[in-house]
């Protein structure tokens, strides 16, 4: 018989900061500013400019953006959960930069603190301090640079020393620009100024927006609605939806059980897109001889759990 994984009581796990203590030192305005001309923008460019071939590029661009951030940013250097050569891990995390989440080291460090205080005073997000906190107002609050240099070198010391990464943290805007002179430029040649505008509005901005907000979901609704398959000391849960849609990131209750773990499913029906990418980077590593890190082990070194091998309990709760 089985035992329903119960999450923590919510008077324990509740920050005492309230939404005005986090806005106490303002906003950060080039983040509103931001936002909301991409979500301003976003269905007036949609409507102006519709075109399969403009569909075509947003599905296209979900889908590596999206991988660049589930298996480059998350899997790769947060966790950690397979090894690849520098040149791998740079395409990934270009991927992952060009999706607007953050640059590559303000990404993992905070997700790294996240893992550490998960729905406890420190988490970054948690939707214990309120469902569209964890979802996308943590993002606003003006940060100091003092501290948030503090939070690089505590959670993210290891990506301080590469000088790629730091890069990318210095030319972060600038990538996004020349994406968006690239497929401005791509839509002209196929099309003229109408396909310009089309790649633009679906490619660009729509492919930001949908992306944005299927990766805030495993912060705020993979936290609150879904199954348990294991007694996590947090609130995560399975969300069959976010699943699918973040590429495997919705078998949330499964990562948070093993952090480290290359496969966020691990029952039959919790199809993981990322994990299979890893698996289908790993079939083509063999003949290039990849090797790991100094001590020569292979590329993909996988961290591979099955639900079989825990000692599990589920229950679908909502």
């Amino acid at each position: 018989m089985t035992t329903a994984a119960k999450p923590p009581d919510p008077s324990q796990t509740e920050n005492s900061k309230t939404l005005g203590d986090r806005f106490k030192s303002g906003v950060e305005r080039p983040v509103v500013i931001f936002m909301a001309a991409l979500h301003g923008l976003t269905p007036l460019l949609c409507w102006l400019f519709p075109s399969a071939l403009g569909v075509g590029m947003l599905f296209a661009l979900y889908l590596l953006t999206g991988l660049g951030i589930t298996v480059g940013y998350h899997r790769r250097l947060t966790h950690q959960a397979f090894q690849a050569q520098g040149w791998v891990d740079h395409i990934l995390a270009v991927l992952g930069l060009l999706a607007g989440e953050g640059p590559p080291i303000f990404w993992v460090a905070h997700h790294r603190k996240h893992h550490k205080h998960s729905d406890l005073s420190g988490d970054p997000h948690s939707p214990k301090d309120g469902f569209f906190w964890a979802h996308w107002l943590w993002i606003f609050p003006k940060q100091d640079k003092r501290r948030l240099g503090v939070l690089y070198r505590r959670w993210a010391p290891d990506m301080l020393g590469n000088e790629f990464y730091l890069f990318l943290e210095r030319s972060y805007f600038y990538w996004h620009l020349a994406l968006l002179v690239a497929l401005f430029a791509l839509g002209y040649l196929v099309g003229g100024w109408y396909m310009a505008g089309s790649f633009v509005a679906y490619g660009f901005f729509l492919r930001m927006v949908v992306v944005l907000h299927i990766t805030w979901m495993v912060n705020s609704v993979a936290h609150v609605w879904g199954y348990r398959n294991y007694e996590t000391t947090d609130t995560s849960r399975n969300n069959p939806v976010v699943g699918i849609l973040a590429h495997g990131e919705g078998w949330h209750n499964n990562h948070h059980h093993i952090q480290q773990a290359a496969n966020h499913g691990q029952r039959w029906w919790e199809f993981d897109l990322s994990f299979l990418v890893i698996n289908v980077l790993a079939v083509l590593s063999l003949p290039l001889k990849w090797v790991g890190w100094g001590d020569r082990r292979p590329v993909y070194q996988l961290k591979v759990y099955s639900y079989a091998e825990q000692k599990i309990t589920t229950r679908f709760r909502s």
